[in-house]
């Protein structure tokens, strides 16, 4: 990892803490220095792969795929969760089980094409059941999945793989505590 990749992922360590045994994110976004380098960091591995849209799913990750899509210059795809709006034509995809046992069924507004290269943006990758299911959508769009780019890896090599993950840290290097 170097330049942008590597600022970014030393201002995650310097401002990342656990709360109660889980990850908060909430200093990380709060320091306009780290969320800054956030776009640029996760964006770098992928900047001249001819990225043409970035998809990230809710919550935390439409926060990081607005920044890295910006620092690209593309365009951002929601992958919304169940209860929230959805109107138009849509994909909907179902992962399966997380790390918490949940199958999560994504919808997707049909708006790749078979010209789109995408790379999907999140927080914090453990089984990639949740990637998965966007790479599942992106490819029934007709659009090729790059890559994903997430702050935190804790996933199994053949994840990281399958999804061409690239991170800015790995979970063993967060400071103890979770």
């Amino acid at each position: 990892m170097t330049g942008d990749a590597k600022r970014a992922g030393d201002a995650v360590l310097g401002t990342f803490e656990w709360r109660d045994g889980n990850a908060a994110f909430t200093p990380v976004f709060r320091s306009a220095e780290t969320l800054q380098l956030l776009g640029a960091g996760l964006a770098e591995p992928f900047r001249d792969l001819g990225i043409t849209a970035v998809i990230a799913p809710e919550a935390r990750g439409f926060i990081l795929g607005a920044l890295c899509a910006t620092s690209l210059g593309v365009g951002f795809v929601a992958a919304r969760k169940p209860g929230e709006l959805r109107t138009g034509d849509r994909v909907d995809v179902q992962s399966d089980p997380d790390w918490r046992g949940r199958r999560i069924t994504f919808s997707i507004a049909n708006v790749l094409t078979s010209a789109d290269r995408v790379l999907i943006v999140d927080d914090w990758i453990e089984t990639g059941s949740q990637a998965n299911a966007i790479a599942r959508a992106i490819s029934q769009m007709g659009a090729t999945l790059v890559g994903t780019s997430v702050i935190v890896d804790q996933a199994p090599d053949s994840i990281r793989t399958e999804l061409n993950v690239i991170v800015l840290l790995r979970w063993d290097e967060l400071p103890p505590g979770g």
